[in-house]
């Protein structure tokens, strides 16, 4: 079985971090828990530098708009940050289950 990361594309994964990026990132990346280093992400694109991956509610830190500003953002992970990926291949997430919740997908940690 041979599978190419770009095949992905528009999927689920799940990433870990090599240790320290989660908390250098943590603005950017805005994950639901800073203390853990595998999250669930939905890959948004695959390039040279790294992966793109998306996240739906990502947030202003503009401390003068109440409540923040939210975006559909795509982040750039640069390859050297991620120690590995998994991929789900005959896995396709339904609406109701972990880790399919939109709202939380961009960051969402798989503790």
């Amino acid at each position: 079985m041979t599978h190419a990361i770009a095949d992905y594309v528009g999927k689920i994964i799940l990433i870990k971090f090599i240790p320290g990026y989660v908390e250098s990132a943590q603005s950017l990346i805005q994950p639901n828990d800073a203390d853990c280093s595998s999250f669930y992400v939905r890959l948004a694109g695959v390039e040279t530098a790294g992966i793109w991956v998306e996240n739906k509610q990502w947030q202003t830190q503009d401390f003068f708009s109440t409540p923040p500003d939210i975006y559909h953002a795509a982040i750039l992970i640069p390859w050297h940050q991620i120690e590995s990926l998994a991929a789900f291949p005959d896995r396709e997430f339904s609406h109701g289950e972990e880790p399919y919740r939109e709202k939380d997908i961009g960051f969402l940690a798989a503790n």
